[in-house]
This record gives C-alpha cells, structure tokens and sequence, in this order.
C-alpha cells in the first residue's frame, strides 16, 4: 500500500509541477468548510489575483504527506470516507454550488 502511495506521488508531483497557481489536495485530515465558507475562500483567493485552482483528489490511498505539504490548502470533504470517484463528483457539486453562491444565485431549493 505505501509503496503504491509512493509511486503515485512521483507521477503526481511530477503532473503538478505544471503551471498551477494554488493546490487544493483534499484529504480527510484537511481544513472542514461549508459550502458559505469555500465559496467565500475562492472568492478572496481570485481577489488575492489567483488565476487557477488544482484540486487534487487522491487515489485509492489516498495521498503521501509530501504532497500535503506541497499543497497551498489541505481541504477535507467530510470526516466520513469517500471512494475517490465519489469525492470527485462531491468535489464537482460543491464547485458548482460556490460559483452559484457567489454569483449571487440561490443554491437552495
């Protein structure tokens, strides 16, 4: 299992020293935001001039912590344990809902 980890690290850091300006990575140990707050999170950031987000989702081990420490923001989707593939579609939902919110339409029902 560590060794899999690691080998999948070597491809990722190596994908990630691509043009990127801040890596999210999520991992069930990251910072907890509702949907208010990260929508509010990127909203500063782009202010800030950041011109891209790289969401990294991990794969069936998750991530190795030179990774986390690579990263810009450790975010956690919940405390519950997600496979990756649902963590990408939650992932994708919640980016949608703070674009909505911070375009100022309404993202209840």
């Amino acid at each position: 299992m560590d060794r899999a980890a690691k080998q999948e690290a070597q491809h990722l850091l190596k994908a990630l020293s691509r043009n990127r300006d801040f890596l999210v990575v999520l991992d069930m140990t990251g910072k907890e935001m509702s949907s208010e707050e990260l929508a509010s999170f990127l909203k500063k950031r782009q202010e800030m001039g950041t011109g891209s987000f790289c969401f990294l989702v991990g794969g069936a081990y998750g991530v190795t912590e030179e990774i986390k420490k690579g990263a810009n923001l450790v975010l956690s989707l919940s405390k519950m344990t997600f496979t990756h593939e649902m963590a990408r579609l939650i992932l994708a939902e919640q980016l949608y809902r703070a674009a909505s919110i911070n375009a100022g339409s309404p993202y209840h029902h």
